[in-house]
């Protein structure tokens, strides 16, 4: 583990692709689990409503059907805390290129320009087979405000848009308004260096945490991601890491895949979970967890990667992660009813069933996606070719 790791040499950084399949994937699993749990499992799971869930469990099944039902539900329970490792990886991602030259190619102008083009062509398109597929999971109805999440407004109003139509949707407004801001956090980074900037962006991400929940009581939607400040903290983590890494791939590699960091990446999501309490810790419960899961789910992302068959179809996983995330709610949701009466071993092979052909289905949407665009940008000359979106 303390071996040198030989520094990337290739376009595409395979460790983190694999993180985003990992995360995309618990996501996934999180949203299907939603509808199957139908309320049998406590909320979440965790060391105080273990012991009487087995015991109340016991009474129907054995000891250790109902351990291995609780482990698995707090697993899946934990899904949602895997954003917090795409908002740091969509900082790294906007960011790696850019430290290369410090300026986009073309300006700031033609930045937003391929920013528009990666995110809204697909997005527009989930958006249309929502309303065509016959198999979703349907809680809202269609009406104007469609046409508001179909222009990208997911957080005004913030209690109606933020989980519109498809909730897993939230995540691409707050992108959005992290976008349109990229430009003066990446010239802050700039001009003040990564101490300072992460300074900064912590100050920012608390303060605003603090201002919207304990003195505006702001709807809670805010605090989650309807203001970008409440999460730039994560996202400014990113940025930082991909400014250092450009700097010294071998030592950030080293040091990151290290027992030491390992488990200080465990102690601070622990203690991110901790702080998340009814009182002033929980400002800093997000940008913790996101913190500690980035690193956590870097060692995984590594031992995955020593099982090629699986690390293939993970990492061809999160380098489409963007189709998955747009596509796949509304069906693991509408599965997730069908199999309320399997058990926990049956649904979760159904689950990865189910979740390989809608990704294999996401996948394919988004490469003709990419392909419609690159030949919009050429035919056109729009904008120079870029990778697919990491955020």
């Amino acid at each position: 583990m303390n071996q040198p790791v030989a520094a990337p040499s290739v376009q595409r950084l395979t460790w983190l692709d694999t993180m985003r399949g990992l995360s995309i994937l618990w996501i996934a699993f999180f949203h299907f689990f939603i509808t199957y749990d139908n309320g049998r499992f406590p909320w979440p799971v965790n060391l105080k409503t273990f012991p009487p869930f087995l015991s109340q469990c016991s009474a129907t099944a054995s000891g250790l059907s109902c351990t291995v039902d609780a482990l698995m539900a707090g697993l899946f329970q934990r899904g949602p805390q895997a954003v917090g490792v795409f908002i740091i990886l969509s900082g790294f991602g906007l960011t790696y290129s850019l430290t290369k030259t410090g300026f986009p190619q073309g300006g700031w102008i033609q930045w937003y320009g391929k920013r528009f083009m990666r995110l809204f062509p697909l997005y527009w398109l989930a958006h249309l087979i929502y309303l065509v597929s016959p198999f979703v999971y349907r809680h809202d109805s269609v009406d104007y405000r469609f046409l508001l999440s179909f222009l990208g407004d997911r957080f005004i109003p913030v209690d109606t848009m933020f989980y519109y139509l498809n909730p897993a949707w939230w995540y691409f407004g707050m992108i959005l308004q992290l976008c349109l801001v990229y430009p003066l956090l990446f010239r802050m980074m700039q001009k003040t260096g990564v101490v300072w900037f992460l300074v900064i962006v912590g100050v920012m991400s608390l303060g605003s945490r603090y201002l919207l929940h304990f003195v505006l009581h702001a709807h809670w939607n805010y605090v989650q991601g309807g203001f970008f400040g409440s999460r730039v903290w994560e996202f400014g983590m990113g940025m930082a890491l991909a400014l250092v890494f450009r700097r010294q791939p071998q030592s950030v590699l080293r040091s990151l895949f290290s027992w030491p960091v390992l488990l200080a990446g465990i102690a601070i999501y622990s203690l991110g979970a901790f702080c998340y309490q009814p009182n002033i810790a929980f400002i800093f419960s997000d940008g913790l967890m996101g913190m500690g899961l980035f690193v956590i789910m870097a060692h995984v992302a590594r031992g995955v990667s020593r099982v090629p068959y699986l690390n293939r179809g993970i990492t061809l996983v999160g380098v489409y992660c963007y189709g998955v995330y747009l596509l796949h709610q509304p069906y693991v949701m509408y599965c997730g009813r069908l199999l309320v009466d399997w058990s926990m071993p049956l649904y979760v092979l159904a689950a990865a069933g189910i979740l390989t052909g809608i990704c294999w289905g996401a996948i394919g949407l988004e490469r003709l996606t990419n392909r419609g665009v690159g030949f919009l940008e050429a035919r056109y000359k729009l904008f120079s070719p870029s990778s697919p979106p990491t955020g």
